[in-house]
C-alpha cells in the first residue's frame, strides 16, 4: 500500500516502535528508582499499542504482495511483531487496576515491556530483510514482479 507514491508501513512503523522503546526505556528508569516516569510508561505503551494498529493492518496488506521468495521472512516478521503487540498489551494490561493504570511500578509489566522490546528489535530485523535483501515496497521489488 502507497501514500503519494511512498510506501506506507515503514512510514506508519516508526511511531510504535519509538512510543514502545521509551516505554521500555521509563520503565528501566522506574525500576531504578526513579518512579515519576511510570505514568508516562503508562501512556506511551497505550498510544504505542494503537498506532500499531493501523500499521499491522497496512503490513496485512502488503503481506498479500509478498513474493515466494521472501515469504518465509515476512512470516517472520509478522509473528514477531505480532507476539511483541500482545506481549505490550499484556504489559499494559497487568498496569491496570481495574480502569486505573497503578501508580507503582511493578516487575511483572517491567519485565513484559522488556520481553515485548526484544521481540520488536528482531521482528524489526526482519522487516529489515524483507526491504533490504528482497526489496519488498520498493521500485526494485516492482521492477521485479514485472520481469516475471
Amino acid at each position: 500500500m502507497r501514500i503519494f507514491g511512498h510506501p506506507a508501513h515503514p512510514l506508519m512503523v516508526h511511531f510504535p516502535i519509538s512510543l514502545w522503546a521509551l516505554t521500555t526505556m521509563c520503565d528501566a528508569l522506574a525500576l531504578m528508582g526513579y518512579t515519576q516516569v511510570w505514568g508516562f510508561s503508562g501512556l506511551l505503551l497505550a498510544l504505542g499499542l494503537a498506532f500499531a494498529i493501523p500499521a499491522m493492518v497496512i503490513g496485512l496488506i502488503d503481506y498479500t504482495g509478498i513474493d515466494d521468495e521472501a515469504a518465509p521472512v515476512a512470516n517472520y516478521h509478522l509473528l514477531l511483531m505480532s507476539s511483541a503487540w500482545i506481549t505490550y498489551l499484556a504489559s499494559f494490561l497487568s498496569r491496570l487496576d481495574g480502569t486505573k493504570l497503578i501508580d507503582q511500578p511493578d516487575l511483572i509489566p517491567i519485565a513484559l515491556s522488556g520481553i515485548g522490546l526484544c521481540l520488536m528489535v528482531l521482528g524489526g530485523w526482519y522487516g529489515g530483510q524483507l526491504v533490504y535483501h528482497h526489496g519488498v515496497g520498493t521500485r526494485f521489488q516492482n521492477r521485479k514482479t514485472s520481469e516475471n
